[in-house]
């Protein structure tokens, strides 16, 4: 079975594997496919505060790309300074992560399942804590929170596509339209 009929068939039984709307109005430009836990995140009941403007943020970030806006994505594992997109370390992984940037930032680690179709894997926060996430922060590059952000991606790959590998390459253009290098 094509990648494709198998991200479609997860996302028609509703039950492992869920498809981000866009913002009302908007075009369904890209995909964003999201793993159970990004799906109980965005959804479940939380009281307005802090906590609830910054999983909003979250949610507008991974709408901006379903809807198809121009992405900034950087290639190069630890350069990136403005992107929406980054490559994460080692590159042989095909990892990335989505940018949440607004203070306190969060990360989404993701990976590309085909053009224009991303499976959002897990999200973490980058360096302020953020107790509904039940994760601690990334912290600097070279922390464990950053090797089980890409574990946690790593099996739920697996978990979801045992027997397809995810996009790789460095060509930008096959991956993700209308988006510009950093």
């Amino acid at each position: 079975m094509s990648i494709r009929a198998e991200w479609q068939r997860l996302v028609a039984e509703g039950r492992f594997l869920w498809r981000l709307s866009p913002f009302p109005g908007d075009p369904a430009a890209r995909t964003v496919l999201l793993s159970e836990e990004l799906e109980d995140l965005l959804s479940c009941e939380m009281e307005e505060g802090q906590d609830a403007n910054r999983r909003s943020r979250l949610l507008a970030s991974l709408q901006n790309i379903v809807a198809g806006r121009r992405l900034v994505v950087c290639m190069t594992p630890f350069k990136a300074r403005v992107a929406h997109v980054g490559r994460l370390d080692p590159i042989s992984d095909s990892i990335w992560d989505i940018r949440c940037q607004e203070s306190p930032a969060l990360r989404v680690f993701c990976r590309f399942v085909e053009k224009d179709v991303l499976l959002a894997a897990t999200c973490r926060p980058r360096s302020v804590s953020a107790n509904w996430l039940g994760w601690l922060p990334l912290g600097d590059r070279n922390s464990k929170e950053w090797e089980r952000g890409s574990a946690a991606t790593k099996r739920e790959w697996g978990r979801l596509f045992p027997t397809h590998v995810p996009v790789s390459g460095d060509d930008l253009d096959a991956d993700l339209s209308n988006a510009t290098h950093e």
